[in-house]
């Protein structure tokens, strides 16, 4: 998933420590101000909100059931209706954990409306070409592929490898994605890269993102400031759980993309110290909002025994050092956020297995 290379991971951090691949047992839920808009969810991932106020989801699926897109109207009120677009999408355990359609982004309005996804890993890596890809789906759940940028990812990677800390023949997890008006990007979260796909498939590698201390940065989420740059979140997990909060949100901006070396491409730290980021938006009054999937490191060395703690925090536009949060630790394993255009923020909590839920979360 988004904290990809797992292998190496375990190595360092124990078997134990694989976040997310064991539904945390005791981990705090929706909590007694948070609303449940959707709960029985099978790995829920990113969200999105489309035209009128609806609501996307995405779920990678699990052992029981396939991947899926939901849409939700009126969650925002008391009495939310969830539809399911698609399902039956690939998924796959990995691990430990099962990988499928992780995240999406809705575009356009109408009859003309429509969501892309993304699919973690690469056939390189699972064997099949339904993994790594970019697709379109219509409102009537109609699935058209676009490119494979697990696959170009991977292979870039493998011709790349010197940008390692450790000795790695190529990996790729796509897992953010945002399209915008004439532009679609990825951030792949195994090879560490800022993608931009382009409406004939082919694709550009605008940037990576640089090694932490310890490990790689692993970005997972890309959202549109106001300033018109991306921001890209970080899960910056073995960093996290041996040095404390390095999860980061980078500023890039495309158009100074250096795509001949997109390792020296600018870019520049906008907030830090923060806990493993998994999901994050900007609200309509430029409140960037970042999930963090757990804020206690003691989960990780219980074996997922022990809470995650996970959390939302609010960082102002014009005060990147302030972090508020919105659920004080009191999510599992959190994933997408998605803010309505009213600022309700809503998340993916229990990201991992049949208890999945999303919540609309009161503390705004």
């Amino acid at each position: 998933m988004r904290w990809m290379r797992l292998r190496a991971l375990i190595t360092i951090v124990g078997a134990a420590l694989a976040i997310g691949l064991i539904a945390p047992v005791g981990a705090a839920g929706a909590g007694p101000s948070n609303f449940v808009v959707a709960s029985g969810l099978h790995s829920p991932r990113g969200l999105d909100f489309g035209p009128g106020g609806i609501l996307y989801a995405a779920e990678s699926g699990d052992a029981t059931h396939g991947g899926a897109v939901l849409q939700i109207r009126n969650s925002a009120s008391r009495n939310p209706v969830t539809r399911t677009i698609v399902d039956g999408l690939p998924t796959i355990g990995d691990e430990g954990e099962f990988i499928g359609i992780d995240g999406i982004s809705v575009l356009g309005r109408g009859t003309h409306q429509t969501i892309y996804g993304v699919f973690g890993l690469a056939p390189q890596i699972t064997g099949s070409a339904d993994f790594g890809r970019v697709v379109k789906i219509s409102r009537t759940g109609n699935v058209s592929p676009i490119t494979n940028i697990g696959q170009f990812d991977f292979d870039w990677g493998k011709a790349h490898s010197f940008l390692w800390q450790e000795f790695v023949n190529g990996d790729a997890n796509p897992y953010g994605i945002l399209a915008l008006p004439g532009h679609l990007y990825v951030v792949d979260a195994g090879e560490n890269t800022l993608n931009e796909v382009h409406p004939d498939g082919s694709i550009d590698i605008l940037a990576y993102l640089p090694n932490e201390a310890l490990r790689d940065a692993i970005p997972t989420c890309v959202r549109q400031g106001p300033d018109g740059a991306l921001y890209i979140g970080t899960l910056a997990f073995v960093d996290s759980a041996f040095l404390g909060p390095s999860a980061k949100v980078y500023r890039i901006d495309p158009s100074e993309a250096n795509l001949a070396e997109p390792w020296n491409s600018p870019m520049t730290v906008w907030a830090s110290g923060l806990w493993p980021i998994n999901g994050c938006d900007f609200g309509p009054d430029g409140t960037f909002y970042a999930s963090q999937l757990f804020t206690d490191p003691a989960w990780l060395f219980s074996g997922g025994l022990a809470p995650a703690h996970g959390d939302v925090v609010a960082i102002p536009w014009g005060s990147p050092s302030t972090h508020r949060s919105l659920a004080d630790g009191s999510l599992g394993t959190t994933g997408g956020v998605a803010v309505g255009p009213n600022g309700t923020v809503f998340v993916s909590n229990n990201t991992v297995g049949p208890g999945g839920q999303i919540l609309r979360l009161s503390n705004r």
